[in-house]
């Protein structure tokens, strides 16, 4: 989505959001197979509040180990560096976007409710099809809307009128977005993930998440994504901000291959670990 217009109304944005230098050296380091643990961890160290907050996600009822973890390099060595990563990551991004004034549109934990359902069945549905990396996986349901943080904090007043338009008309957010801003949420939080110099398979998964057929070569994760904030959707624990089923792809449908029994039993797995889903929310979110 190489919106132009996009490009230029985010390049205006003078705080534009980076991530935290720590974080990126941490992402930096897990990507490289020459990376040890305890490079990964004093790194982590050097951010004092982010240490604190990787301790206190791996210790969740989430990650569920029987034994208190009480250093970075038993966490790295007991979860693993894609499980790090991810805690890495998810509690940068949620420190940052959890401090703004409310929007009583977009209820933030909700949404983060919703978001975190869906990269845990995103996982499942990974594992289901026999992936190997589903811990990356989950990153990508995990992050799937993030866009519309970015549109919530930075352009708050047409992010508004989008939420309006969408109840008004039955729309989804994503029409109701490209009627007032001529992009969408998904091309949003794709771009500035890029520019976080993040995986592209994270990247391509939250830009096609809503039409994973446009995806020359993300098809699958892409699909994954879909099916799994489409099921997390008719669950309905926690909200995107839609009021509105997006239509089911079918061919990503066929591509994960699930009967209804299996969705059935997924769905009561993900009702099941609700608090614990929570749990991660709050350990991973502000003190």
């Amino acid at each position: 989505m190489e919106n132009q217009e996009l490009k230029k109304r985010l390049s205006n944005i003078k705080n534009l959001p980076t991530l935290p230098m720590v974080a990126n050296n941490v992402i930096q380091l897990t990507q490289n197979p020459d990376s040890t643990a305890f490079e990964i961890a004093e790194a982590i160290s050097q951010d004092q509040s982010l240490a604190s907050k990787v301790l206190k996600t791996a210790n969740s009822a989430y990650y569920g180990f029987p034994r208190k973890i009480t250093t970075i390099n038993y966490a790295i060595v007991v979860l693993g560096l894609n499980n790090i990563k991810n805690i890495v990551l998810s509690t940068s991004i949620m420190e940052k976007f959890s401090t703004k004034a409310e929007n009583s549109l977009f209820d933030q934990k909700a949404f983060w409710k919703h978001s975190l359902l869906c990269g845990i069945l995103s996982k499942k549905i990974s594992e289901h099809m026999g992936i190997k990396n589903s811990d990356e996986i989950f990153m990508c349901g995990l992050l799937h809307d993030f866009g519309k943080l970015i549109l919530d904090s930075f352009f708050s007043d047409e992010f508004i009128l989008a939420l309006q338009l969408s109840k008004e008309k039955n729309i989804t957010i994503m029409e109701a977005e490209n009627k007032i801003f001529g992009f969408n949420h998904s091309g949003v939080g794709s771009l500035l993930l890029k520019k976080w110099s993040l995986p592209p398979s994270l990247v391509k998964a939250v830009e096609f998440h809503h039409y994973p057929n446009e995806s020359l070569n993300a098809f699958r994760i892409a699909s994954i994504v879909h099916v799994a904030d489409y099921l997390c959707r008719r669950i309905g624990i926690g909200s995107s901000g839609d009021n509105v089923l997006p239509a089911l792809d079918k061919k990503a449908f066929k591509l994960v291959n699930l009967t209804s029994e299996q969705i059935k039993q997924m769905s009561l797995q993900i009702t099941k670990e609700f608090k614990t889903v929570t749990g991660f929310l709050y350990e991973g979110g502000k003190n």
